[in-house]
């Protein structure tokens, strides 16, 4: 014949316990998501996946100078505009037509490109 206390340890918690428990596992995770979900939306992590947007304005970078200040590159119909950001305001720092090269052989092209234009010379 089995022990009392083997018996016990044999069947499964019900009740009031178990209730709480589960609950509690249940808010921790629910925070968990809230919490990833905020510190995505912060850093802007995963705000558009590549492709899925189709519109004219695309931030292309971004450089964070303070919590609440930052250099942005915003693509507008082709044109880049280079924007400083603050808490007051958003300041047109340079508009130029296109952007930077990312390889040597777009830089020669834009170099080409800047130096045919007319001489005054």
């Amino acid at each position: 014949m089995p022990n009392a206390t083997a018996t016990a340890l044999m069947v499964p918690e019900s009740g009031v316990g178990s209730v709480l428990k589960m609950s509690a596992a249940l808010f921790f995770i629910l925070g968990m998501l809230l919490l990833a979900y905020y510190f995505m939306r912060r850093l802007n992590i995963g705000g558009v996946f590549p492709g899925a947007r189709k519109g004219t304005l695309e931030i292309v970078e971004r450089l964070p100078l303070s919590p609440r200040q930052n250099i942005t590159v915003v693509r507008y119909r082709n044109k880049e505009l280079v924007v400083g950001v603050t808490h007051d305001k958003i300041t047109l720092l340079h508009a130029g037509d296109e952007g930077y090269a990312k390889t040597d052989s777009d830089f020669a092209g834009y170099l080409d490109k800047e130096n045919s234009g007319t001489s005054d010379s």
